[in-house]
């Protein structure tokens, strides 16, 4: 019994470096993107080998630049991807025009528009800007696109990105 309770925490505790879904080898068209993180993960995305958190900028006001920063941190001997196109295409919004300046429109964000900054090695941010029309709380979300590596090989994902964002 002991060793069943033991097993257990293991696997909890091995959760949120791991989601289930096997690593993506290919280019940057990947056909499916994978289920939503379990809900106890603590993070707005935990893959295999990386994770993801949200950050709404301290001070939305109606009308004004508002930010989101969308954080990737590389887990294990993993690292983030210096080679890779990283995007953010931002889903459709009641009451949000989203600011993006990626050649292929407003809603993409990308490191080729200078929206994606390397923190250190294992670290890098996508900044997400819009405007708010009205007062309240907005879902922003949209699909991330990131890389993560090993000396090994390298993983391709596509993860959907939800946060909360509250207008005043």
């Amino acid at each position: 019994m002991l060793k069943l309770s033991l097993a257990a925490l293991a696997l909890l505790a091995a959760a949120c470096g791991k989601d289930g879904h096997a690593a993506a080898k290919g280019g940057d068209d990947l056909a499916a993107t994978p289920p939503a993180p379990p809900a106890d993960c603590g993070h707005a995305v935990c893959g295999s080998n990386f994770f993801v958190d949200t950050t709404p900028g301290a001070d939305c006001v109606v009308g004004a630049t508002c930010n989101l920063t969308v954080k990737l941190v590389a887990t294990g001997q993993f690292h983030i991807n210096d080679d890779y196109p990283y995007k953010f295409i931002a889903d459709d919004t009641p009451g949000v025009e989203f600011l993006g300046a990626d050649a292929a429109g407003k809603k993409t964000f990308s490191k080729a528009a200078s929206n994606w900054e390397k923190q250190d090695q294992k670290s890098g941010a996508m900044t997400v800007a819009f405007r708010a029309a009205d007062k309240g709380t907005k879902g922003v979300g949209g699909l991330f696109k990131l890389s993560v590596c090993s000396a090994q090989t390298c993983q391709l994902e596509q993860q959907r990105i939800q946060a909360t964002v509250a207008v005043r």
